[in-house]
């Protein structure tokens, strides 16, 4: 909007100097010291310019004139003769100035206000006159109006140079894509640029001239057009992480990544050192919010994890922090025309597709599979945020991966995505390669591997928490899941599978033989035995006992198997060559008479210990002990063999007359000792029924 300055302030002036000649005025004070001294020479009639009518001394056309009057004393009408030359001029100042916008009207009032400031600093006291009669004191001050005319000029000139300067900086910086420094310059020159107008209209006052010289000036609108244009071409758009499919509750797996940019004919400048904000418009979970472009104009944030599963769609925006863009700028009419910026933004969606049971899945079959993904990650140290896979499974009595097994690997991964501090990744499998390899390839801390198989109980599912770098087991899980708590679609996938498998066995891998020597028990075993250590951890260095104990008399064959897969017969022994053991005895290895004591020795995971006792004397395995132990390789051809041979020896025993144990010890690094267990999954609830409300509400109408 623009306003009017009246003219009549001009006429309202000159009749209060007309009326202060009458002798009514008081004047207002300011600085200047130059007082009409009470010796002046004192005459009965005013003197020409008390009446309005001049000065011969000081004509008006060289001369800026102010009279002054006061009933104290002459320093009295001196500063009522300064502040009325000031009024004057002021006035005179703003009769030249027809329109001025709002938003610069306070400004010009600075301008008017400081220049004539300046002005009075050049005023003089050149006359004075007392009407004795009234007792009236009259006082005339005068400048030069080519000493304020000079004044303003460079005042004029500096601000010129200054608003030059500005744009060309603005321009250069602009052109660079340094977007705060070009906005910083042009909302200098914004501030500045108002200020000319007053000035050349007091120079015109002062000069008594009408010339404009406006076009020569850098205008106000041409810095706010230089502005508007960074704030419309500032913008952000998404580089990649959008659209994103999430099937595990532990994050988004590719970084959010954003682009701030200037829009410069067509092209796309990037901009650098722009604050940033990511933030959930729907959804929820943890991300890094606070990001900086940099010379590429990027900016990236990640979720580390997803909180929220109520919307299957979520929605992330990242903006410019604009709270803190602004707080590079200065005044208040900043925000006028930086806030188009606060809509700035661009926008990231992820589909949650997390696992879910099936609804005809039983509550115990919950319930062990929620116990074999808490087997499975109870060794994981915690303050780690580890990446995991899971592979097939496998039926372990042929070795074959099955459609039952990708059941088996959803169900698993349900649970595993519930973990805290885990990461769960969807991988692609390819037949071809071992778990190692495709864990490798999917750049995973650990892999879960496993197999399964039909009992006469019902299902035993084994599994194992391999560490891919050093592809020793961190840990293994047992279940054991009756036959009526599986789902009668999945109970007779299984027994097809068996029937279409059966002549498509192929040869075991030394793993497939070890784990299928370690889950190996008899169906119907005429006695138990049981085997353990003096503790359950323990440190590389530490001391370490084994015991064994069996209900009857028979031969043991006690196995340690590494974290790494390698065997050690720890029974029979070079120093305790016969394995006879009399039933009802604990024994203790090594014993005291054995003159030595066991060490544990590494690598650090989960140690497995097998013991299997037969009645009768059968050579399980053809033991070389001048190394004191006998051992089993992994990975070595002498190696698989030993474990092929083993296995078959153990498969041709008569399940009743062997009975085995097994026990597990976790062996950490020295000095390295964690609480196990800290990570738990809760056990997911069968979900309830919904109520039938078409049946519920026929009963109530039978009752009435």
């Amino acid at each position: 909007m623009l306003f009017r300055i009246a003219k009549t302030l001009a006429v309202s002036l000159i009749l209060t100097i007309v009326s202060g000649c009458a002798g009514g005025i008081k004047g207002l004070g300011v600085e200047q010291e130059t007082v009409l001294e009470e010796s002046s020479p004192i005459s009965s009639s005013p003197p020409g310019w008390v009446l309005g009518k001049g000065h011969p001394s000081f004509p008006q056309n060289k001369f800026l004139i102010g009279i002054g009057i006061s009933e104290k004393n002459s320093v009295s009408a001196n500063e009522s003769a300064r502040s009325n030359l000031a009024k004057n001029l002021k006035v005179k100042i703003h009769s030249t100035m027809v329109d001025v916008s709002t938003t610069e009207q306070s400004h010009v009032e600075s301008v008017i206000e400081t220049e004539v400031d300046t002005v009075l600093e050049g005023v003089e006291i050149k006359d004075g006159w007392l009407d004795q009669g009234k007792g009236v004191y009259y006082s005339l001050a005068t400048v030069e109006r080519s000493l304020a005319a000079s004044t303003i000029q460079d005042r004029i000139r500096n601000i010129q140079s200054v608003l030059q300067r500005n744009m060309k900086e603005g321009v250069e910086a602009e052109n660079r894509s340094e977007v705060v420094t070009a906005l910083s310059n042009y909302l200098s020159g914004y501030q500045k640029a108002p200020a000319i107008l007053p000035l050349k209209s007091a120079l015109n006052v002062i000069n008594r001239s009408r010339e404009n010289s406006e076009s020569q000036n850098i205008s106000a609108g041409e810095f706010e057009s230089k502005v508007k244009g960074i704030v419309q071409n500032l913008n952000l758009a998404t580089v990649s992480g959008d659209r994103q499919i999430v099937k595990t509750q532990k994050g988004v797996a590719d970084p959010l990544v954003a682009k701030v940019f200037l829009l410069k004919g067509g092209n796309q400048s990037p901009v650098a050192n722009i604050s940033v904000v990511y933030n959930y418009e729907t959804g929820q979970g943890e991300l890094e919010q606070e990001k900086t472009s940099g010379p590429d104009g990027l900016v990236q944030t990640t979720v580390h994890k997803i909180s929220s599963y109520e919307e299957s769609n979520h929605v992330i925006t990242v903006k410019l922090d604009y709270s803190r863009f602004l707080s590079n700028f200065n005044g208040e009419f900043v925000e006028k025309f930086l806030s188009p910026l606060k809509n700035k933004r661009a926008t990231f969606n992820y589909i949650v597709q997390t696992p879910k049971w099936a609804s005809n899945k039983s509550q115990a079959w919950r319930e062990s599979i929620t116990d074999l993904s808490n087997q499975l990650i109870r060794n994981i140290p915690p303050g780690k945020n580890p990446l995991l896979g899971v592979m097939l499974f496998k039926d372990l009595r042929y070795e074959r991966v099955t459609p039952f097994s990708r059941v088996l690997n959803e169900d698993i991964k349900t649970l595993l995505a519930r973990a805290e501090d885990l990461k769960l990744q969807e991988i692609e499998f390819d037949e071809e390669q071992q778990p190692g390899e495709i864990a490798k390839a999917n750049g995973l801390d650990y892999y879960v591997s496993g197999s399964y198989r039909m009992e006469r109980g019902g299902l035993e599912i084994r599994s194992r928490l391999i560490d891919t770098q050093t592809r020793n087991i961190q840990s293994s899980a047992h279940i054991l899941i009756k036959r009526k708590e599986l789902n009668p679609d999945d109970l007779a996938l299984i027994d097809t599978m068996a029937e279409e498998f059966k002549s498509a066995e192929k040869k075991k891998s030394y793993q497939e033989q070890l784990e299928k020597l370690v889950a190996a028990k008899p169906h119907n075993s005429s006695f138990l035995a049981n085997v353990w250590t003096d503790k359950k951890e323990y440190e590389i260095a530490e001391k370490i006992v084994f015991y064994v104990k069996a209900e009857k008399n028979g031969y043991l064959t006690l196995l340690d198997v590494g974290p790494n897969g390698n065997i050690t017969v720890i029974f029979p022994n070079k120093y305790h060559r016969e394995n006879f053991i009399r039933g009802g005895v604990t024994y203790q290895i090594p014993s005291p008479d054995y003159g030595f004591e066991f060490d544990v020795q590494g690598p650090a995971g989960l140690e497995r210990i097998k013991a299997i006792i037969t009645l009768n004397k059968v050579s399980l395995l053809k033991l070389d002990l001048d190394k004191g132990f006998h051992s089993v390789e992994r990975e070595t051809t002498r190696g698989t063999r030993t474990i092929q041979a083993l296995s078959k020896q153990v498969d041709s025993v008569d399940s009743s007359s062997w009975a085995e144990s097994y026990s597990e010890i976790f062996i950490f690094k020295k000095g390295e000792k964690y609480t196990r267990g800290s990570r738990k999954i809760p056990i997911i609830p069968e979900p309830k029924k919904p109520i039938d409300m078409i049946g519920t509400f026929g009963l109530e109408q039978n009752k009435n």
